[in-house]
């Protein structure tokens, strides 16, 4: 075989984390009582059996790149769908007995995605093989949008409750960036308004020809 120390050890890590979530999706699977939850659930299995195999087929044939499966696609995401701000959402506490409620599945669920694709990105870094590179590359993709399939069922649910902050807040610290290309442009306007607003009668006596400074609240200095 010709894989490296390294990434041996990393694949055999990936393919007992993928033997674990496989044996965690079929009890979830029986466990679920919400058949959308149990749908999504049955899909994210049958790619995880897929990976797996592959996985290990390759690792005994290298052949078996030729039935590399691409990752699992993105689920359609309705921006008018998605529920922002939260609605009383329900206490929680972990408890040490009783069955598997749908909630506590889904939270897993999306628990084990999120971390699955970490896992995946680290590893994937150490392994020297193309072919197996570009496998766990679509592992790492695979979790990423089974992860965000997950969330998008809870928050249609009102399991999955997502936080905001005031919208002036928001647009005041994201808009303070600016394009490179049009840099110049942008401030000019956004300087201008505020130099306008900012002239005071010492500033509009200075003589014309003495050079001027504009600070970052729009008003004028002398040099």
């Amino acid at each position: 075989m010709k894989f490296g120390a390294h990434e041996v050890m990393e694949v055999s890590e990936l393919l007992t984390e993928k033997m674990n979530l496989i044996n965690h999706l079929a009890m979830y699977e029986q466990e679920a009582q919400d058949e959308q939850l149990r749908s999504t659930i049955r899909r994210h299995l049958d790619a995880a059996v897929q990976m797996y195999d592959l996985m290990v087929a390759y690792t005994h044939d290298y052949s078996a790149r030729n039935g590399m499966q691409p990752p699992y696609p993105q689920p359609d995401a309705n921006l008018e769908r998605l529920r922002y701000g939260l609605r009383n959402p329900q206490p929680m506490a972990p408890q040490r007995t009783g069955r598997f409620n749908d909630m506590m599945i889904q939270t897993a669920l999306l628990t084990m995605h999120k971390a699955s694709a970490i896992s995946h990105t680290q590893r994937g870094l150490e392994i020297t093989d193309p072919n197996l590179r570009q496998m766990v590359l679509n592992g790492a993709i695979t979790c990423y949008n089974q992860a965000y399939e997950t969330f998008l069922l809870m928050n249609q649910q009102g399991t999955y409750q997502v936080p905001t902050i005031h919208d002036h807040t928001a647009k005041t610290m994201l808009h303070s960036y600016m394009p490179m290309n049009n840099q110049g442009l942008m401030m000019e306007e956004h300087m201008g308004a505020a130099g306008m607003q900012g002239l005071t009668p010492r500033t509009q006596g200075m003589p014309s020809n003495m050079p001027q400074q504009m600070n970052m609240n729009g008003q004028y200095m002398n040099q």
